[in-house]
């Protein structure tokens, strides 16, 4: 769970910094085995990661189906994810990070 989260700000703090060196990436996007490479991550957590940040309008992207199968060609920054870049606040609650306890084993334990 913990690296999905850094996953998604790495995803957000990688296209935001392209931005700002090539404006033209919020139109025209990167290429989505760039990111995949450069953030050290596999397809599927890219996919997983990609299709939650879309989902909250942080990130937009030109994706088709084919034989089922999701492909992502570019993804560009929204306007929206522009604005929780620069505000912290937002950021946090937006993209949180949560820290993993282990919180997720809810198992009851039996006491003598």
């Amino acid at each position: 769970m913990m690296r999905n989260q850094m996953l998604r700000r790495a995803i957000l703090q990688l296209l935001y910094e392209r931005a700002l060196e090539a404006p033209q990436s919020l139109i025209v996007g990167i290429e989505t085995r760039e990111i995949v490479l450069q953030l050290g991550m596999t397809d599927k957590e890219f996919a997983f990661n990609a299709l939650y940040l879309d989902g909250k309008g942080l990130i937009t992207n030109d994706r088709a189906s084919n034989g089922g199968e999701l492909q992502f060609n570019a993804i560009m920054l929204t306007p929206a994810g522009i604005d929780a870049i620069e505000n912290p606040t937002d950021f946090n609650r937006l993209v949180p990070l949560t820290e993993d306890t282990g919180a997720h084993d809810h198992r009851l334990k039996s006491h003598p």
